[in-house]
């Protein structure tokens, strides 16, 4: 009996060191990987300016004269589109509130509003990655890489495009 308790402990100790050293093991590691991707994402976190974007998008790609024109008749169309879209958004929203706060509000017509306003927010995804391929298909390999971490920066978890200025700050909603 004495044998069969000593083995059982034995078991238990050799138990318990694994589960030590694994659990050991586990933190270093978990600090190391975090502290790693901590590192990584500050470089590569991209402040966008809140103005002259154009001239943003000039210097850290280092476009040539050509290419930047590009770019601005690129961005310009995006905006002119995408403004378009938001407005319309706006506007259905308001009707939307104008039917919530009305004595017999029509639930259908609220539906419908809806719907179109998801229609319109697909829309704005289409013409924001629309916006990114343009751009993209302009550049080089290294201007690409470098276009998709600004890209990426500029886009909020929503997917959104954060613009700068007040006017373009509608597309966040």
């Amino acid at each position: 009996m004495k044998l069969y308790n000593k083995n059982i402990l034995i078991w238990i100790i050799v138990i318990l060191a694994i589960t030590n050293i694994s659990t050991v093991g586990t933190i270093i590691y978990q600090t190391y990987f975090q502290q790693t991707i901590s590192q990584n994402n500050q470089s590569e976190q991209i402040e966008i300016p809140n103005n002259h974007l154009g001239r943003f998008f000039r210097d850290e790609l280092n476009l040539t004269y050509e290419q930047h024109q590009q770019f601005r008749d690129i961005r310009q169309k995006f905006h002119t589109n995408a403004n378009v879209v938001t407005d319309e958004m706006q506007v259905k929203r308001n009707e939307i509130m104008l039917q919530l706060g009305k004595e017999k509000t029509d639930t259908v017509y609220l539906h419908t509003l809806a719907k179109e306003i998801g229609n319109l927010h697909e829309e704005l995804k289409h013409l924001t990655f629309e916006y990114y391929l343009d751009m993209k298909s302009i550049c080089s390999d290294e201007q690409k890489d470098k276009l998709f971490q600004i890209f990426n920066a500029m886009t909020n978890n929503g997917g959104e495009i954060e613009m700068p200025n007040k006017k373009q700050t509608n597309f966040q909603k």
